[in-house]
């Protein structure tokens, strides 16, 4: 009896460590990934978005670099409580930017 009931408990064991394994994001290759708060919805607390005419003229400046390209088409929101900047492209990448163009490591 103790026997079965300690198999039992490894089963459920095993069952809950598989299906908490099966819930973690992957990419492409099956790698598991670690959810960033950019991939959280969450990152847009707080952010109104804004026209591309309404962006500052240093942060388009900053924007027609090549690694922007087509930053157009994204969407740009802006902070509420400070003057920091949001782009999201079209391809779900994100960058951060002051106010000036200064790109914001994440």
């Amino acid at each position: 009896m103790k026997k079965s009931i300690l198999i039992l408990a490894a089963a459920l064991c095993l069952s809950g460590a598989a299906m908490a394994q099966a819930t973690q994001p992957t990419d492409s290759t099956g790698t598991q990934v670690t959810q960033t708060p950019d991939q959280n919805q969450n990152y847009k607390k707080d952010m109104l978005k804004v026209k591309s005419n309404e962006v500052p003229a240093s942060l388009k400046t900053t924007l027609q670099g090549t690694e922007y390209k087509g930053w157009e088409t994204g969407t740009i929101y802006r902070n509420q409580n400070s003057d920091m900047y949001l782009l999201e492209g079209k391809d779900g990448k994100t960058y951060r930017f002051d106010a000036q163009g200064k790109k914001i490591e994440q």
